[in-house]
C-alpha cells in the first residue's frame, strides 16, 4: 500500500511539473528564452506549435501565435477563439480567465500601467515583461505576453 501511495504521489508531482511548464504563470518565463530550449520545446509540443517563416511560430488549433527575433522568444499571444489560430484552452498567467470583464481583471491584478478604454486595451508590467489584455465589448478575448523591449 505504501508503494502505491508513493507511486501516486510521484506521478502527481510529475504531472504538476509538466502542467506548470506549459501554462499559467510559467508562460511568462518563456519570454526571452530560446525556441530550442527544453522548456520552449515542451511548450511547443504540448500545443502543437509549428515554425513558420520569419521567426513566427503558431498553432492553428491551440490559439497561440509566438514571435521571435535573434533566436529569442519576444511575444506570445493567446486567443480565446480565432479563425486562424484556434482557441487556447490552457491556464492563462496570473489567474486571469477569458470571458472576464476588465473590472474583474482590475480587481485581481490592480490598476493597469497603461489603459485605453476606447480601444479595449490595457497593459500590466511584470518585471521586464508586459501582459497586454485585449477586450471585445469589455470581455477578455486575447492576451499577449511580451518583453518590454519588444513592446516599446
Amino acid at each position: 500500500m505504501e508503494k502505491l501511495i508513493n507511486f501516486s504521489f510521484a506521478m502527481l508531482i510529475i504531472w504538476t511539473a509538466n502542467a506548470q511548464a506549459t501554462d499559467g504563470d510559467a508562460l511568462i518565463n518563456l519570454i526571452g528564452s530560446k525556441p530550442g530550449s527544453a522548456t520552449a520545446q515542451k511548450f511547443m509540443k504540448a500545443y502543437e506549435i509549428q515554425r513558420k517563416p520569419d521567426g513566427i511560430y503558431s498553432s492553428s488549433k491551440s490559439g497561440i501565435d509566438m514571435r521571435t527575433r535573434n533566436d529569442s522568444i519576444l511575444s506570445i499571444t493567446f486567443y480565446k477563439s480565432n479563425p486562424i489560430y484556434g482557441a487556447f484552452t490552457g491556464r492563462l498567467p496570473k489567474g486571469i480567465l477569458f470571458d472576464q470583464s476588465a473590472a474583474e481583471i482590475i480587481k485581481m491584478l490592480g490598476k493597469p500601467a497603461v489603459e485605453y478604454k476606447e480601444h479595449d486595451y490595457c497593459e500590466y508590467h511584470f518585471g521586464m515583461n508586459v501582459l497586454t489584455c485585449w477586450y471585445e465589448k469589455d470581455i477578455l478575448r486575447r492576451i499577449t505576453i511580451s518583453s518590454r523591449s519588444y513592446h516599446l
